[in-house]
């Protein structure tokens, strides 16, 4: 007799956790018992999986426990039987990635032809560690839409994540890295790794090397507190992207998603729509590649391929890790001021050459190349007011990926996986950015090529002892190249320095009280990671024991997209008494050139060592011990294949050895050490250190947490754990090549565009760039306590506490900022004569002496998809506090970090509405399958600082803040007062102000995103089904303005209101065929 029970709670305990090994793979275990509780040995487990019908066979051990590691996530049937037991089937077990599915089965007495099936998918409650993470899994990643379609948009989904671009519209490529902060963290501590292997620059500003398509996902495992000691050793979060792999059955997808402007609204501040269309589609397809194979090796062999594409013409990007910018403003000079008439003016200009005054102010002694650069470089304006000239550049981005994956079993006991994904982006530009340049004078080409490799060797010696082997290999390539403008025509008769300007560059031109032009050199960044990792599983009785080793190796290549070899001029009036009167005579108030353009080509290496064990004391009570030793040889960044590398010591500057400083703040030639305290490669003075300039690092991270069900079932738990994590640091190592003495600078006052005769060339303190030699690594102590339960209709609520203490966090002070000064705030002193290390300008210095912390509540409640509904709500109550350099260079501060919000609710659900819901009718195909899905998030405001725009305290640093008066009033909804004016105010000469750091609170961001589809389907044979879907997606559905930007400039005329917005609705149709 066959029995099929719904809920078969008492027969089948089965609970999930995060941690595992992070390559996309995890561990189906469990221990087998009769009625009594006496565990049963040699019972025979089978665990089939629903999509490649790949089987794993073994029997229990002589404690009742089997064990399946390192199998493929997905579904599985699981079926346990025994002599003199009825047979047992639980249907619909879900293994995620990076997870551990505990299924402990109890058996009844009874004939194995009983045979005892469970349908009902079991518990999800988490009964094995104390890990913390969300899963977004392939219902959310099907059919929840994406503004732009970059999956880092789901991390929004789950509890302690913030971010500023939520409901925003994200693209791929270099438009595509995710501003998101994890618990706290800062925006680039979170790593992201593609079925285990990273998937990320290793510089500054942490930019994927590629985005795979939703299509070609399988889920998201996003690991946010106390992942076991095998996962890594990320200091706030990892973020473990499965990709999709083939199976028993063909199933493909084809795939188009429209965008136009004229399907969205006017954001708050534009006066119109900025240009907009693109053009997103695709396709894959996966399934046996030998489809009538009747052997293992043949049923086994799978493929998946996927190709993806995006057509834009619209916004185009500004910075590395800013959004795309639709409009642009600036002012250029009328056709009057260009001619030489400047009449209008009330005073009379000078001219430089006689010192009379010009007739009437016509200015008649026009340098021909000012006027060259005029005609070239300056647009006429096209409005009126001081921002004369706006536009709306279309910028044309393309975007290819192409991925394909192949799991092969190559015997009973090795599979192979191999992976390969790339990734082309690239941006045709009307006004290349990042760079000087104002107008659409100048454009160039941006790209971002990626790559990201993986191979894996599963090996079982026993049903009880695998070995995965991986090798990995992700590069990511960013160029920049301007366009032929940007180079200097013929009759363009502009000296040069140092000859260095190898890209004939035009010259940067400041003009006060104009935008500037300016065009940069070809930039390089290509970084290329090598992995090597090996992870051991053993079970052994009631311990599931994990040992492992990690290797990278990283190489970058770093070109900086710096103009300064072109040089620059300043136009300021000193000539003539205007600045543009000057620039048309050719008369400069000074040039500036730089002697050559950065590069390094850095080697890093990073070796970790773990071990994992696992143990379940008891049936209820699962303790987890582990520990994880990670040795960092300079990494991320290391040494220099040409050790161009220079710092900054300050124990090793000697006063005496100074260089002498005029009134004016020059260095006077010929006096003084030059390289004052500074070491390079071969010249270390005394000091012994390798060749990265910073030492080797071992950092130990112990690991521990727990799960216990109170109650004696999988139907509640409470877990918690505490953990030390590591992670790399904000290092842009390679500014270390910009310093003297690899890269030197002159400065020509009282010059010409035509020559620099006549001029006097001065030298003035370099700035430099310095990192601790000692380098400590970012520490982050994780800890939290959970409670979790699940109630009827596969609804499962947890409350957590989660916490964190972080020390050691990179920050980059000023050490050469000078004592306050009366004398140097009113303008009578020059700074560079009183700082502490005379002979310099300002010396950042890198140290890791930050420190933060972070306490919150966070709840959530989440239905897995069930009955055509899927459900989930996460809430975060959070403070995040941190202590970090101020305006005062020498002294901390505590006060809120810059991710620090308050509250956070988000809900996302997909629900099938049930009209028509099993019928195959007329009325079915046309009234019924509709579906409604949408994600709403709800943030409170981030904290910013109010600053002045003068060196008040008269320090040569930027960056202070005005007095605060009384307490912030805030005038929510008023976009031209938002908070109080009168709330602060100028501080005294030679004095800082006492406004404290992050006192001022932006506006919330509301969100809601809605959509509605339709799907059909047709069955074209027996067993195959085609399923269309149409889906209008909509975005900022209620079209709520979201202010992102308030004026924090003390005296500017944005002080005080609010000056941007996040985007307005936006709108997208999608069209998919499935198969």
């Amino acid at each position: 007799m066959r029995a099929f029970v719904m809920e078969f709670v008492l027969l089948f305990s089965v609970s999930w956790s995060l941690p595992a090994q992070s390559t996309g793979t995890g561990t189906i275990t469990g221990r087998v018992t009769d009625s009594s509780g006496a565990v049963i040995a040699h019972a025979e487990v089978t665990a089939t999986s629903a999509s490649s019908a790949a089987t794993y066979s073994e029997e229990s051990d002589t404690q009742g426990v089997f064990h399946f590691a390192g199998v493929r996530a997905g579904e599985y049937k699981i079926e346990i039987s025994a002599s003199g037991f009825r047979k047992l089937t639980q249907q619909s077990v879900l293994l995620a990635a990076d997870t551990t599915r505990i299924v402990d089965a109890q058996l009844t007495v009874g004939s194995t032809s009983d045979a005892v099936t469970v349908t009902d998918a079991p518990p999800a409650v988490n009964t094995a560690d104390g890990a913390l993470g969300t899963l977004i899994g392939g219902t959310q990643l099907k059919e929840l839409g994406l503004n732009g379609r970059n999956f880092t948009q789901f991390l929004s989904l789950s509890p302690g994540v913030s971010s500023s671009q939520t409901g925003q519209r994200m693209g791929v490529g270099q438009e595509g890295n995710p501003l998101t902060s994890i618990n706290g963290g800062r925006i680039n501590s979170n790593a992201f790794t593609y079925d285990g292997i990273l998937a990320m620059d290793t510089g500054g500003n942490r930019g994927l090397n590629l985005f795979p398509p939703m299509e070609a996902i399988q889920e998201i495992q996003v690991h946010t507190s106390n992942f076991t000691a095998d996962i890594g050793s990320y200091g706030y979060s990892l973020v473990n992207v499965i990709t999709r792999s083939g199976g028993a059955q063909f199933h493909g997808d084809v795939y188009e998603v429209l965008a136009n402007d004229a399907l969205n609204a006017r954001n708050y501040f534009n006066p119109s729509k900025p240009p907009l269309r693109d053009n997103n589609f695709g396709y894959d397809f996966g399934g046996r590649i030998l489809p009538n194979a009747k052997g293992r090796f043949g049923r086994n062999l799978f493929f998946f391929w996927s190709q993806a594409f995006d057509r834009r013409s619209g916004p185009e990007l500004t910075g590395f890790t800013t959004a795309p910018q639709s409009t642009f403003t600036a002012t250029t000079p009328t056709a009057a001021q260009r001619a030489g008439d400047f009449s209008s003016l009330p005073t009379a200009l000078k001219n430089p050459v006689t010192g009379a005054s010009y007739v009437n102010n016509q200015v008649t002694n026009i340098d021909p190349n000012a006027t060259l650069l005029l005609n070239a470089y300056f647009p006429l304006p096209n409005s009126t007011g001081s921002s004369n000239y706006a536009v709306s550049p279309k910028s044309q981005t393309r975007w290819r990926e192409e991925l394909v994956r192949v799991d092969i079993p190559i015997t009973d006991k090795d599979n192979f996986m191999v992976r390969y994904a790339h990734d082309s982006w690239s941006q045709q530009q009307a006004i290349l950015k990042p760079s000087n340049q104002s107008f659409p004078t100048i454009g160039g080409y941006f790209a971002k090529p990626g790559q990201n490799t993986v191979l894996q060797w599963t090996h079982a010696f026993s049903p009880l002892l695998l070995n995965q082997a991986t090798f990995g290999y992700s590069r990511n390539n960013i160029t920049q190249t301007p366009d032929s403008s940007a180079t200097r025509s013929a009759g363009l008769a502009i000296p040069s320095l140092y000859n260095a300007n190898i890209y004939n560059l035009i010259p940067t031109i400041s003009i006060s009280g104009y935008s500037s032009i300016g065009a940069q050199g070809l930039t390089n960044n290509t970084n290329n990671v090598y992995t090597w990792r090996d992870d051991l599983t053993k079970q052994l009785g009631s311990h599931a024991l994990k040992f492992g080793v990690n290797i990278l190796r990283i190489q970058k290549f770093d070109r900086f997209p710096y103009s300064g070899q072109a040089g620059s001029f300043s136009f300021t009036g000193s000539a003539t008494g205007n600045a543009l009167a000057d620039f048309l005579t050719g008369y400069a108030y000074s040039y500036t050139e730089q002697s050559s353009t950065p590069n390094v080509y850095l080697f890093s290496n990073m070796y970790e060592g773990y071990a994992q064990d696992d143990w379940k004391i008891t049936r209820n009570l699962t303790v987890n011990i582990g520990v994880r030793d990670t040795v960092f040889r300079g990494a991320p960044n290391g040494y220099d294949k040409y050790d161009h590398l220079s710092d900054f010591v300050p124990s090793l500057y000697v006063a005496a050895n100074a260089p002498a400083v005029t009134a004016s703040g020059a260095l006077v030639s010929g006096t003084g050490d030059p390289e004052n305290g500074i070491i390079t490669v071969q010249n270390q003075k005394g000091l012994d250190l390798p060749r990265s300039l910073t030492g080797t690092r071992n950092q130990i991270g112990p690991r521990v947490g727990f799960a216990w069900a109170p109650f004696g079932s999988s139907l509640t738990s409470i877990r918690g754990g505490y953990g030390i994590f590591y992670h790399w640091d904000n290092d842009n190592h390679e500014n270390l090549s910009a310093n003297p003495p690899f890269s030197q600078s002159a400065t020509i006052y009282n010059t010409t565009l035509t020559g620099f005769t006549g001029g006097t060339q001065t030298s003035f303190p370099p700035t430099l760039a310095a990192f601790d030699t000692r380098k400590l690594y970012p520490t982050v102590n994780q800890y939290s306590l959970t409670f979790e339960h699940q109630f009827p209709s596969a609804t499962v609520a947890s409350v957590s506490y989660v916490g964190n203490t972080a020390r050691h966090l990179d920050q980059t002070p000023n050490i050469n900022q000078a004592s306050p000064n009366v004398a140097v705030a009113a303008g009578t002193v020059n700074v560079n004569t009183v700082r502490p290390y005379r002979g310099y300008a300002a010396i950042n210095y890198d140290i890791r002496s930050a420190s933060a912390n972070y306490n919150a509540l966070q709840a959530t409640v989440r239905r897995r998809f069930q009955n055509g509904l899927l459900f989930e709500a996460a809430y975060t109550w959070s403070k995040s506090m941190g202590r970090q350099v101020g305006q005062n260079q020498f002294a901390t501060e505590a006060g809120p970090t810059a991710y620090d919000r308050r509250h956070i609710f988000t809900v996302n659900y997909v629900y099938d509405l049930p009209f028509f819901r099993g019928r195959s009718d007329v009325l079915a195909y046309t009234l019924g399958g509709w579906e409604v899905s949408g994600v709403s998030t709800f943030q409170g405001g981030m904290p910013v600082t109010p600053t002045i725009a003068v060196d008040r305290a008269g320090v040569g640093n930027t960056g202070q803040r005005p007095d605060a008066i009384n307490s912030v009033i805030y005038k929510h909804g008023n976009v031209n007062d938002y908070f109080s004016k009168s709330s602060f105010a100028l501080p005294a000469l030679g004095t800082f102000g006492n406004a404290r750091l992050n006192t001022v609170r932006l506006p919330g961001l509301n969100s809601t995103q809605f959509s509605l589809a339709k799907k059909a389907t047709f069955h074209i044979a027996t067993d195959h089904a085609l399923t269309t879907t149409f889906q209008a997606q909509f975005f900022n559905l209620f079209n709520h303005p979201s202010f992102n930007g308030v004026g924090t400039t003390y005296g500017s005329a944005t002080f005080g209101k609010i000056t941007s917005a996040l985007d307005p609705r936006n709108v997208a149709f999608r069209l998919k065929l499935s198969f």
